[in-house]
């Protein structure tokens, strides 16, 4: 039996014996409801829990909401026709964001585990799916704090009356300085803050100021998860809504600016034929899918905590919907902002991308020309590093969950000190990020590792529960857990449509990146009399380093299944046979919360007693 199951079982054992101990000594003996919720406590002694339901939203929400919904959904809303993108975004989270969701909370909180074990107690086969989750997300934690240390750098430059972010200062040479002139904005953030290199094998540079943030970052990512879920729990009450507070102020800041209405149009102005663009939908379900933070195995592993008797359907539309309004509400902040760096004749809001180039220099400059500007510049990074953390500490349990409670792979040692191993590991490697080709870098891990490998990988998640388990099966576990089955739309999207969409984007992301390499934005320091920076595609050599990250994610999934596939038996009944011929020789057992063999059950253990 698996270590979930076990655990269940000995909880089951423990309170038959004090339920046996309490006639003895004249006590009515437990009914059915309060055996359930004795054996419910000693479970959660075992694993922890959320200190409440509201503690489990804030941090599925804050998993959800982090810097992409400032920073590429606005972007990605204007390029793309304004509120007219709404149009395929919306249709995109009903047929794949939603169902998604919902499979992945269904799952860890029916089988009480965190990736790994899921799916394998659905089928020894699926066992990589977890691994591959638990790979992507530690390549994610790498990288994406760095974005965070940035963030806190700009806050602590912000602390001076007259804000940096549009001086030429330092000891510049002649031709520097009038390369600055150029964009000041947008040197300030390759020369002064990023110490870029000229290309990514150029590894000359490295900024210190980076390290010091860096370690900051993981310092206060630590304290977040170093118990769990019982000090993200409590974390996720500032972290997971300040950043509102900071938004909702900007918001108010952002509209009253002159020219905010010359942004705000540019962002919801509908233009409608864009629809007709194949590259709209992608973009559309690419953003919702990343968006949920769909496929890095931290949902499962948060909804594992939850009590098993919770309303999963509700849970992951009040996220959902709150993700989503969310990326909106950013919009009209990001883009009245915009317009005003407009009105001031800093740039053309058309000319604006998303990323770092949105918040690092576009709004750090707009931010430059507001009355009483370092207040608005810290409200504006505040509100970054809280969106980064979340989603950091997030993945980080994700990865940790199934390693340390599931797996027991770290034997006895306490999860703190597992904890701590991976923030100091992480953050060693991290230093790579704060040398001058560190932006270069965060481009090709966001570029390969967390693209591909995740499509994939929620690709099989819906094979699994719509396929393996089935969806009748998955349907009378959410039965059990809510007092309801799900909507038929939900089985349908989770066997055929949201499957279907994920091998559609896939096969295109695929073709992609035959066809023609990523790129990335290159600082080029006006050498030879050209730009600052210039977009090139990447060398043959990192290319690879890139297809290296994506097999690293996805090689798991085919080695377990080869590994479990008992002489071939195993790949007919999960390609071949479906959910109907595997309910053939395995059983579902609603008691047990896990999958088993039929014939498990007719065997003897020690104490002669029926398995």
């Amino acid at each position: 039996a698996t270590t979930a199951a076990t655990q269940l079982l000995a909880a089951s054992n423990g309170a038959e014996k004090s339920n046996d101990m309490g006639n003895k000594q004249g006590h009515e003996p437990l009914n059915d409801k309060e055996k359930e919720e004795e054996t419910q406590v000693k479970v959660k002694d075992e694993r922890g829990a959320w200190g409440n339901k509201v503690e489990y939203l804030l941090a599925c929400i804050g998993l959800a909401v982090g810097l992409g919904n400032v920073w590429r959904f606005p972007y990605l809303c204007h390029k793309h026709g304004g509120g007219a993108f709404l149009i395929p975004y919306f249709i995109c989270l009903v047929f794949e964001g939603l169902p998604l969701m919902y499979l992945e909370m269904a799952v860890g909180q029916f089988f009480r585990s965190g990736s790994i074990n899921c799916w394998a107690k659905i089928h020894p086969m699926l066992k990589g799916i977890g691994i591959g989750s638990v790979a992507v997300s530690i390549m994610l934690c790498l990288y994406y704090v760095i974005v965070i240390a940035r963030c806190f750098l700009y806050l602590f430059l912000s602390f001076t009356k007259d804000l940096p972010f549009t001086e030429c200062a330092g000891n510049l040479t002649l031709a520097a300085a009038e390369c600055c002139e150029k964009d000041k904005a947008n040197y300030f953030w390759w020369n002064n803050v990023l110490k870029a290199s000229t290309g990514i094998g150029d590894w000359d540079s490295f900024s210190w100021e980076l390290v010091g943030c860096l370690v900051l970052a993981w310092v206060i990512c630590y304290i977040c998860v170093f118990k769990g879920v019982e000090s993200s729990g409590k974390a996720v009450y500032f972290t997971a809504t300040f950043p509102y507070v900071c938004l909702l102020i900007l918001f108010f800041r952002g509209v009253t600016l002159p020219g905010a209405w010359i942004g705000v149009k540019e962002y919801i102005t509908p233009k409608f034929d864009k629809l007709l663009l194949g590259s709209v939908w992608l973009d559309a379900a690419t953003q919702i899918f990343f968006s949920l933070s769909l496929g890095f195995g931290a949902l499962i592993a948060f909804a594992s905590y939850v009590p098993y008797k919770n309303n999963v359907g509700r849970d992951a539309m009040i996220v959902a919907l709150v993700n989503c309004g969310t990326s909106v509400f950013a919009g009209f902040v990001i883009y009245s902002i915009l317009g005003f760096r407009e009105h001031k004749g800093a740039g053309k809001v058309a000319d604006v991308t998303s990323g770092s180039g949105l918040a690092f220099v576009a709004i750090s400059e707009a931010v430059t020309e507001m009355k009483g500007a370092p207040v608005w510049a810290c409200f504006f990074f505040i509100m970054l590093i809280l969106l980064g953390l979340d989603s950091e500490f997030g993945t980080l349990e994700g990865a940790v969950t199934p390693l340390v409670i599931d797996m027991k792979l770290f034997g006895k040692v306490r999860k703190e000190i597992v904890s701590a191993g991976f923030a100091v590991g992480l953050c060693l490697l991290g230093l790579l990020f704060c040398s001058g080709v560190g932006e270069y870098l965060v481009g090709l891990f966001d570029s390969y590792a967390m693209n591909m490998p995740i499509l994939l990988l929620a690709l099989f998640e819906c094979l699994a529960v719509g396929w393996v388990f089935g969806t009748d099966n998955m349907s009378k576990a959410i039965k059990d857990m809510q007092g309801s089955k799900p909507c038929v739309f939900f089985t349908i999207c989770w066997k055929y449509i949201s499957p279907g969409l994920l091998i559609l984007i896939f096969c295109i992301t695929f073709v992609q990146q035959m066809m023609k390499a990523p790129e990335y934005t290159v600082f080029l320091d006006c050498f030879g009399g050209k730009n600052q920076t210039d977009l090139i595609s990447y060398p043959i050599g990192a290319q690879i380093i890139g297809w290296v990250l994506v097999i690293m994610a996805v090689a798991p999934v085919p080695i377990f299944m080869a590994l479990n596939s008992n002489k071939g038996k195993g790949f007919a009944e999960f390609f071949i046979g479906s959910a109907k011929s595997v309910k053939k020789d395995r059983e579902y057992d609603m008691e047990q919360l896990y999958y088993r063999p039929v014939e498990a059950r007719t065997e003897k253990n020690e104490n002669d007693e029926t398995v």
